[in-house]
């Protein structure tokens, strides 16, 4: 049987004042898969939390990639301290592919 397909969070850090009205407006006339989701972080809660904040001007949060299993193990981290150092998708494909029903 086939796995679900996996789910996407997208973090959206910024001041909590006007935070929902910033994102529509980012992602107006994007379409994303339906199992992309986009997780508003009002005044950078989770972003600090996990020590993401690139606190200087223009800047949220350092460009940053996990991958969690079913079980909740973080079997993939990224953490970029630029754009310059995103995460490619062909660093991640293989493990979403190598997922299987016992909870990977």
């Amino acid at each position: 049987m086939p796995l679900p397909a996996p789910r996407f969070c997208w973090f959206y850090p910024g001041p909590g004042a006007n935070l929902d009205a910033r994102a529509r407006e980012f992602t107006a006339g994007k379409k994303f898969p339906d199992h992309f989701e986009l997780v508003l972080d009002p005044d950078f809660e989770f972003t600090n939390l996990y020590d993401l904040r690139w606190n200087t001007h223009n800047e949220t949060a350092y460009p940053a990639t996990f991958v969690i299993d079913r079980s909740g193990k973080v079997v993939y981290a990224k953490i970029s301290g630029s754009h310059g150092g995103r995460t490619k998708a062909a660093d991640v494909l293989p493990l979403l592919r190598g997922r299987t029903s016992s909870g990977n």
